[in-house]
């Protein structure tokens, strides 16, 4: 028995960890100062014993700036979960006595690139960004490293490193991820943790740590800028113009090595110049040297893309800055078996730290040669711009100036000017109101991005894809847009403010709003939530208020003020005048329900509204990035609380309290069959069942709801057959099972107008979606139940294969089946894609509020007689 019991303690001493101490990372000779704190004093263990708390990171990086002359910390933004974001401006102490006037110098080699400047003295400006997906930890760890080394280090390479430079230090891109998962690996591993990948700690519960706190990939958000967290990076980025920018990932396949840019030579984004490049792979042989000293194995030129603008590496290229990417293989938890062996979480964090080092010797180095670049980027720019066919493009969304105030602040969130015209514009058959219209010239050092953001491109050198094909805004927004060869005049206030009130007699004998304005759902939810009677108007009706006509589409809003009986005349005056001016709405207060012309305000063409509640399907096996969309939509857009509920949860009892569930991206057939039959019944009871994306694939011949699928057709035995072409290459598998695929194109559909999933999509013929995946829902028979049709030519841009595109005609994103009392209602195309697509989210308000009016016949349905 004794020698069992010492087997057991020696077998479980050789499971024991071993943390590596401080000189494992930091190179010899540092001398480092003895008054900055390390980790170790500031922490109270081995740097990576334990996995940082986004407290403890705040805390340790507030020690260091407490302590060192080099080191300022700012914050200068606030996460969705409160958190702060922060970064510290580190130089020479001589620097940081001048640190304004050096920043306003070197903005203005950007903003007047036309002036010759001297660049002998100029410090070089480094970003280094770490973490924007949450449980990539070695980034923010290494971070914290590079903190304390710059701080601390006394060598003369880094003391003249910093008399040459500004490192701007961001240590957490994403602090709500970040917390996430060090709660859940620190809460899932014992002293002596696994190393299987099976093991609990290295299987993060749903949504997992990637997201941020609505689970959104804050790494495709820098073009829309949808979150505090992206909106604060972009003022801060422009606020320094860095030259170089870092961005620092982990990969989820543990078999992978680490990689750095450049990337895939072809996948680069046309925009990008070749200079660019040729400074990427200047870096890349110094982080080469780095990672051989240390024997870690690498890699380049393969797997990433640098096309979409919207990413961490890809938006600096097209702003004057060089961005890089970094991905280290993870070990997610503290160690994992793998391949090459044993990746432990210090070894990923001596990597990312390693090529940070090379990441600044490169900066000091070449520090003359990026000065050059970024200047000569935007001299380049307004040269090209002067030359331009195009001066200026023009935006407009009629009946919605709260979609075009949305576009106006993000174009100012990237350092692009705009205005507003002093007269109407005619192009062709559209006129643009002065009023409504934005103008954004060309001529300007945002150029490039301006091009980048309103382009569409359908052909591509590659069809190899790690993002989104295809981004532009105009669409996403769902604006009017034309280019222009001349620059309006700029009104006399060129800047767009909208404002919303309630105008109208008092009392009054009823309210309207028009469906159209963006907010109109922010202001019926809060309605209906506050048991206020709210009807819509399912033909278009005409008032006339103090002698003027005003005729209002379908879709409008009608709140009766004598059928209430929840809320008092004047209390409900109050309500609507503060939703008007708080949601930028014009309502108007009604005299009369008789205006002379058909129909009045009491025909049965008019549909009370109502929302018992809304559910949302989260859990496993549901898209977290699809539900946080829908999520942050109702909480941040509308203001309206949603439930979210996961699929073991989903029983007869529950669903009753609903009148709509939403399934993100998620199959169907996959739920318990208990949910299946709960939802069943309850759709075929009055339910308005709404799946997303995938989701619809997973309905398709169902016995109780019967959509179907649309496939390639066969070829028609009479034809001739055509050569087989020889097989393609097997290295070339990858790139040919990739065209096949449809990730993030932008296509058209029309739409009738008339049909109550089409309410308030404005004044537009076409309505632009973004498309990813390759399911095609067949049109029904019934053609109501088709409000939306892909167009003939459907592809507005992106990369899609001329098989997808066959395919997609005639096919449709959305269709709808009435179950006995309820309704099922599919959306192939996400209408709340990433948070940004305005043109579309209207679509799935309508789908809530307005789907369980929907009749077969269509139109109206008069009383049996």
């Amino acid at each position: 028995m004794r020698s069992l019991t010492l087997l057991l303690l020696l077998t479980l001493a050789a499971a024991a960890v071993e943390v590596p101490s401080l000189d494992y990372y930091l190179p010899k000779g540092t001398n480092p100062d003895p008054a900055i704190p390390t980790p170790k004093q500031a922490l109270g263990s081995e740097f990576a014993d334990w996995h940082l708390h986004h407290l403890e990171l705040i805390s340790y990086l507030n020690q260091i700036d407490a302590k060192s002359d080099r080191v300022t910390l700012t914050e200068y933004a606030r996460s969705h979960g409160r958190r702060p974001l922060v970064y510290l401006a580190i130089t020479a102490p001589e620097n940081h006595a001048n640190l304004e006037t050096l920043r306003q110098a070197h903005i203005a080699r950007v903003t007047t690139p036309e002036k010759p400047t001297d660049l002998s003295k100029a410090p070089i400006v480094v970003w280094m960004g770490y973490g924007i997906h949450g449980n990539e930890p070695s980034a923010t760890h290494a971070a914290a490293l590079l903190a304390y080394h710059l701080a601390s280090a006394r060598d003369q390479a880094t003391t003249d490193f910093l008399k040459n430079a500004i490192v701007i230090l961001d240590p957490c891109l994403n602090p709500d991820g970040f917390e996430r998962f060090s709660s859940w690996t620190n809460s899932h591993r014992g002293q002596h943790p696994s190393a299987h990948r099976s093991d609990r700690e290295h299987q993060e519960g749903w949504p997992n740590g990637r997201s941020n706190y609505y689970w959104f990939d804050l790494n495709r958000d820098w073009l829309p800028a949808v979150h505090p967290e992206s909106q604060g990076r972009l003022k801060l980025f422009h606020h320094w113009q860095p030259n170089i920018v870092t961005d620092y990932h982990e990969m989820g396949n543990v078999n992978r090595t680490y990689f750095f840019q450049p990337g895939i030579a072809k996948m680069v984004h046309p925009l990008t110049p070749k200079a660019n490049q040729t400074l990427t792979e200047k870096m890349a042989q110094e982080h080469a040297k780095a990672l051989d000293a240390i024997g870690s194995l690498y890699y380049t030129g393969e797997s990433y893309d640098d096309y979409y603008i919207g990413k961490g590496s890809t938006y600096p290229d097209v702003n004057g800055s060089v961005g890089v990417l970094f991905e280290q293989a993870s070990s997610r938890g503290f160690h994992t078996n793998t391949e090459h062996g044993l990746l432990t979480f210090p070894f990923t964090i001596r990597n990312q730290f390693v090529t940070s080092l090379s990441t600044l010797k490169s900066a000091h180095a070449l520090r003359t040669e990026f000065l050059t670049y970024q200047q000569t980027f935007y001299l380049d720019a307004l040269k090209e711009a002067a030359a331009s066919k195009t001066q200026a493009y023009a935006f407009s969304a009629p009946g919605d100036p709260a979609r075009l105030a949305a576009f106006e602040t993000l174009l100012t969130r990237h350092q692009i000017t705009s205005h507003h015209p002093s007269a109407n514009l005619k192009i062709g058959d559209q006129t643009f109101p002065a009023t409504t219209t934005l103008i954004v010239p060309v001529k300007q050092r945002q150029f490039r991005l301006i091009n980048a953001m309103f382009e569409t491109r359908t052909k591509f050198e590659s069809n190899i894809f790690y993002d989104v094909s295809a981004w532009h805004l105009p669409s996403a927004f769902g604006l009017l847009h034309t280019a222009l060869e001349t620059i309006p005049a700029p009104a006399e206030n060129p800047r767009l403010t909208p404002k919303g009130s309630l105008i109208g007699p008092d009392p009054a004998y009823a309210y309207v709003f028009s469906w159209t304005p963006r907010h109109a759902p922010t202001a019926v939810f809060n309605l209906l939530t506050s048991k206020v009677r709210c009807w819509t108007a399912t033909r278009s009706f005409t008032t006339i208020t103090d002698g003027k006509k005003t005729t209002w589409p379908q879709g409008s809003i009608v709140v009766p003020v004598t059928t209430q009986d929840t809320i008092t005349p004047q209390a409900l005056r109050t309500k609507l005048k503060a939703l008007a001016e708080s949601h930028t709405l014009p309502i108007h207060a009604l005299a009369t329900g008789y205006h002379g012309a058909v129909p009045d305000l009491g025909s049965p063409t008019f549909e009370p509204l109502q929302n018992k509640g809304i559910l949302l399907l989260t859990g496993p096996g549901v898209s977290s990035t699809t539900a946080g969309d829908v999520w942050h939509q109702f909480d941040q857009v509308w203001h309206t609380p949603i439930t979210m509920a996961e699929a073991t949860q989903l029983n007869s009892r529950l669903l009753a309290d609903f009148s709509t569930v939403i399934i993100p991206s998620a199959s169907f057939t996959s739920l318990p069959s208990t949910a299946q039959s709960a939802l069943q019944s309850w759709v075929k009871a009055g339910g308005c069942l709404i799946g997303i994306g995938s989701t619809a694939a997973s309905f398709a011949n169902q016995d109780w709801c019967k959509f179907e699928l649309a496939k390639s057709s066969s070829p028609d035995p009479k034809d001739k057959p055509k050569p087989v072409a020889p097989p393609p290459p097997y290295d070339q598998a990858a790139e040919r099972l990739t065209e096949k695929a449809l990730n993030g194109v932008i296509v058209s559909a029309t739409f009738d107008p008339t049909h109550p999933l089409a309410f308030g999509l404005g004044n537009r013929s076409l309505i632009q979606l973004m498309r990813d995946g390759t399911t095609y829902l067949k049109p029904a028979t019934n053609t109501y139940l088709n409000p939306l049709r892909y167009s003939e030519n459907p592809l507005v841009s992106g990369a899609a294969s001329q098989a997808n595109q066959d395919l997609m005609k005639g096919t449709t994103p959305v269709q709808i089946k009435p179950i006995d009392a309820g309704h099922v209602i599919l959306f192939t195309d996400n209408p709340v894609f990433r948070g940004h697509w305005l043109g579309t989210e209207k679509l799935l308000a309508n789908a809530i509020l307005f789907g369980p009016l929907i009749k077969t016949t269509g139109g109206d349905a008069d009383d049996n007689h």
